[in-house]
């Protein structure tokens, strides 16, 4: 079997999955941290502590959701991180790899992200969601490329 031509921008995107898994596992630990009823009023009782009720509405608003998922709902929210923060893993892993697998997994992966995006973008818009649908749109259409050129 042939050594695969090495693209320098594989291995960005790699990098790049394999940092949004170690984030996503970091606030997953968090979030299993407030899953205890005790850590998690502490943790309502310092967020009241801070003057992000005034001026920032968004900010508020998020807080305000938080507070709403409750104890057990972090759970969840642990779990939930720690698959996609796989998922990332694994992309990234592959990537490194050169494994041509990983770059159909991750086209599709983030092909299947981006309708979510938009329509977050729709409901809730950020400068900051732009950048991230326009980060993996330019990924995606890169890998596209690559898997084109290789075959």
């Amino acid at each position: 079997m042939a050594v695969r031509k090495q693209h320098r921008g594989l291995r960005i995107i790699a990098a790049f999955k394999l940092f949004k898994a170690l984030a996503l596992l970091v606030v997953a630990v968090g979030a299993f941290q407030l899953v205890r009823e005790s850590r998690f009023t502490a943790f309502t009782d310092w967020i009241m502590q801070l003057p992000i009720h005034y001026g920032h509405r968004m900010l508020a608003g998020f807080v305000d959701r938080l507070f709403d998922v409750g104890p057990q709902g972090f759970l969840g929210v642990g779990l939930a991180l720690c698959v996609y923060a796989a998922v990332f893993i694994v992309e990234g892993w592959g990537l490194w790899q050169r494994k041509r697998w990983a770059e159909y997994l991750t086209v599709v992966v983030t092909m299947s992200l981006i309708p979510l995006e938009v329509w977050e973008i729709w409901h809730r818009f950020t400068w900051l969601k732009i950048f991230a649908l326009g980060v993996n749109i330019a990924i995606v259409v890169y890998l596209i490329v690559v898997l084109r050129r290789d075959r």
